[in-house]
């Protein structure tokens, strides 16, 4: 247990119920989602657990609480939810049964088991008796395998997709649907989530959100690279990416809280199986989904209402090698982009600066917002990022053989 643990909740304003997530009011710190109705306000860090309610409201005044879009259309569009998993975690069935609740109801729930031999997923969530879901096996190791497999199978205009060990918003499926469904030309091509903290009870998961955790943006925001859509500029704010946007997207989202229109993922082609967890390179097939569909002339929308909460790593050791991955998976997007973009070389060349100064040794990106975030969490990022060109190349050469 962290000393410097924090209580997770949620406030509505609308009721001024305070919902606690986990933790007690027995922490020092407290991270509360304000929310109004089902409309994200705003997220805040507080010393102390006293006077939460008071003190939320306070940090979260005059926040806008207006939407583009009818928070209660798309009732019409079905979706289909994939999510993939190795059944190697406990709260799978936690997951799936958060998936189960949500107020939308024109869905389907695509399990797929990437490790169908072990039976722990059959096993996990055998006492679950749903007509929603299914499980599908796909024993090719590799989440942008198991993605691709979920895609094939299902039937919804909308694919969304997360993870299994998130708890999902009753109102998460309705909230990524709303955007499509006010989009009446067309030009959304993905819509994304902020994705919270579930618990702040190691210091594995403290050292997480310190540097930076998973992207929290709590008002929309348009991510756009075409003129051509115009329809959607009013959608939200214009999305800062950082300075590899648009070739990396890691602001965009995250694959844990993602949906995409599915005529757009058949327009861009399926997941790189090249990329992501269970490959070399650890990581990176969403972001490169991104960049795909805005390189498509596609827009994202970030509807902060679509919320998920994250159990984040509970380990140091487990932490460690997710940042390895993060490494790994953002330099193998980055090599991928030069060898299928040539002409983006010079663009990225001229970004190597700002690029440097986020990732030198010390800047809060890499070291953290708290004093004591282990070093070795920078290194093994910083490795990762090294070595993801190479693990890159040797996967994309493994791909390609495999097709002769």
């Amino acid at each position: 247990m962290d000393n410097q643990r924090s209580l997770v909740g949620v406030l509505d304003t609308e009721t001024m119920e305070l919902g606690v997530i986990s933790g007690d009011f027995s922490a020092p710190r407290a991270a509360i989602l304000v929310r109004k109705g089902i409309r994200t306000l705003g997220y805040t860090w507080l010393d102390g657990t006293y006077d939460l309610v008071e003190r939320a409201i306070a940090a979260t005044e005059g926040a806008d609480a207006q939407r583009a879009w009818d928070c209660c259309s798309g009732s019409q569009l079905k979706a289909s939810v994939v999510l993939c998993t190795l059944g190697s975690t406990a709260l799978l069935r936690i997951a799936v049964e958060s998936l189960l609740t949500q107020d939308h109801e024109n869905f389907e729930l695509i399990v797929v088991d990437n490790d169908p031999t072990s039976g722990n997923v059959a096993q996990q969530l055998e006492a679950i008796s749903d007509p929603r879901l299914r499980i599908v096996a796909e024993s090719r190791r590799g989440l942008s395998f198991a993605r691709n497999t979920g895609v094939s199978v299902s039937t919804g205009d909308v694919v969304a997709f997360t993870d299994d060990d998130a708890i999902t918003d009753r109102h998460w499926l309705s909230a990524l649907l709303a955007v499509f469904e006010a989009d009446d030309e067309g030009r959304v091509g993905a819509v994304t989530g902020p994705v919270f903290p579930a618990e702040l009870l190691h210091p594995s998961q403290r050292f997480f959100e310190a540097r930076g955790g998973f992207p929290k943006v709590t008002s929309p925001t348009v991510w756009s690279l075409s003129k051509s859509n115009a329809s959607v500029v009013g959608f939200g704010e214009p999305g800062e990416g950082g300075p590899l946007y648009p070739f990396a997207t890691a602001r965009v989202g995250a694959g844990v809280s993602m949906a995409f229109r599915r005529a757009v993922l058949e327009e861009i082609g399926p997941f790189d199986t090249s990329l992501g967890a269970g490959t070399l390179t650890n990581g990176g097939e969403d972001l490169d989904a991104f960049a795909r569909v805005l390189h498509a002339g596609f827009a994202i929308i970030t509807n902060p209402d679509a919320i998920v909460h994250h159990v984040h790593r509970r380990d140091l050791s487990g932490l460690e090698k997710q940042s390895f991955g993060n490494g790994t998976g953002m330099a193998a997007l980055l090599c991928k982009t030069v060898v299928h973009r040539p002409q983006s070389i010079v663009q990225l060349a001229g970004r190597i600066p700002a690029v440097a100064r986020r990732l030198a040794p010390g800047s809060q990106r890499m070291v953290g917002s708290d004093p004591d975030v282990p070093r070795s969490l920078t290194k093994a990022e910083i490795t990762g990022f090294v070595i993801g060109p190479w693990r890159y190349l040797r996967a994309a050469a493994r791909q390609w053989r495999s097709w002769r």
